[in-house]
């Protein structure tokens, strides 16, 4: 943090918030705090995170969104903005920055944790799957993994069929190993005398062929 100028914004934040750290970008240089990147420093400026309710405001006191700042943006920092010079300076305003960065930070944390939790529910995420998959399976109302666990692998296979989609065996297997949590080759012989052995039951009821082979 020694490359940024502002010592008195740097005592502050490290006071307040704990270790700051600081890493050089393409745009500027980013400020971190617990790996979150709540701040870039350009030219003698302090651009500040702030989506929604909190970027209306840090408009109200005057900061200026990065693409009206003359600078060039793209989609990861257009939601900064540019921070009047004496949140920097002044004591009280400096306490209302301070607070308006722990409101960034708590932001990063819940799309953080939104983003950890809709990846957990993509199909695309399980052993064996991938893209192909879970828009296969998505095409028939499944499209979580949760929802699959409630279908199961035999049923959401038949569905597929029944629907007229091209599908092979191999859906049925790697959904089967999937809601294992293990990959295909790892089945054990005994697993897959089951899997077999479900699958056919369920196409005879539904007027499908057996499937002849495990794997």
């Amino acid at each position: 943090m020694s490359n940024i100028p502002t010592i008195n914004l740097y005592e502050k934040l490290t006071s307040l918030l704990g270790e700051i750290r600081s890493k050089k970008l393409f745009s500027g240089i980013g400020i971190f705090y617990n790996d979150h990147m709540f701040g870039i420093y350009k030219k003698g400026g302090f651009y500040l995170r702030a989506k929604g309710d909190l970027a209306n405001q840090v408009k109200s006191i005057g900061a200026i969104p990065w693409e009206l700042d003359g600078v060039p943006s793209n989609l990861k920092i257009r939601d900064y903005y540019l921070i009047p010079g004496d949140y920097l300076t002044d004591n009280d305003k400096s306490l209302i920055l301070v607070k308006m960065i722990k409101a960034s930070l708590q932001q990063i944390e819940s799309e953080k944790l939104a983003d950890t939790l809709e990846r957990a529910k993509r199909i695309r995420n399980l052993p064996n799957m991938s893209l192909k998959y879970e828009r296969l399976l998505g095409k028939i109302g499944i499209d979580t993994i949760s929802k699959l666990r409630e279908v199961g692998a035999a049923d959401a296979y038949i569905l597929v069929k029944s629907q007229g989609l091209f599908v092979t065996s191999h859906l049925f297997w790697k959904t089967y190993a999937a809601l294992k949590n293990k990959y295909v080759e790892l089945l054990t012989e005994k697993e897959k005398e089951d899997g077999l052995k479900e699958v056919n039951e369920k196409l005879n009821i539904a007027g499908f062929r057996a499937m002849k082979y495990k794997l």
